[in-house]
């Protein structure tokens, strides 16, 4: 019941903080009502703020920033990869990759389950995304995933929660090239 009564809370939360920000940017098609363009660090992204996703406690270091949208990363070069993109500030955006944790072998089963119990989502409404860091090195791009604090999100509710695996068999870097 406690959990029940946060969840509806959160979503009351959502809700509101989607309509603030719907608010900041006026359609002129009403299509395209819940389209907005932001100008990000990739340049022009149209976010469907029906996509919108809450972090209740934020990401790790960034607490004050809870409201991402998940879009197509803009170059079809990239297409494995997407785009989180905070709501609260246009510069903010992540390199992700998402995970099928039904099919992953990169994170083993026992923690993905151990990571569905912590966070109270349902195995089946699980959604994982690794953050990406693009570094560029004398010997080139250099792709690197953090596989020990991967993104949980129910995709039922679009909550969402940077989750840190117990122990260390799981890289902060790892070599995805």
């Amino acid at each position: 019941f406690f959990f029940d009564l946060i969840k509806e809370v959160i979503n009351m939360q959502v809700q509101q903080n989607l309509q603030e920000i719907a608010k900041v940017v006026v359609a002129s098609d009403p299509s395209m009502a819940n389209i907005v363009t932001i100008n990000s660090r990739y340049g022009e992204i149209q976010v469907n703020l029906e996509n919108a996703l809450f972090f209740p406690k934020g990401l790790l270091g960034l607490p004050d920033f809870k409201d991402f949208a998940l879009v197509d990363f803009p170059n079809p070069k990239f297409g494995q990869f997407k785009l989180l993109q905070s709501l609260n500030d246009s510069q903010l955006s992540f390199v992700v990759l998402p995970v099928d944790p039904a099919k992953t072998k990169l994170i083993e089963k026992v923690d993905i389950d151990e990571c569905c119990a912590i966070t109270e989502i349902k195995a089946a409404n699980l959604a994982m995304l690794l953050i990406v860091t693009v570094a560029n090195t004398p010997s080139g791009v250099k792709l690197t995933a953090n596989m020990r604090a991967p993104l949980a999100i129910d995709s039922n509710d679009k909550l969402a929660i940077q989750y840190v695996f117990p122990n260390s068999k799981y890289e902060i870097r790892f070599a995805l090239n």
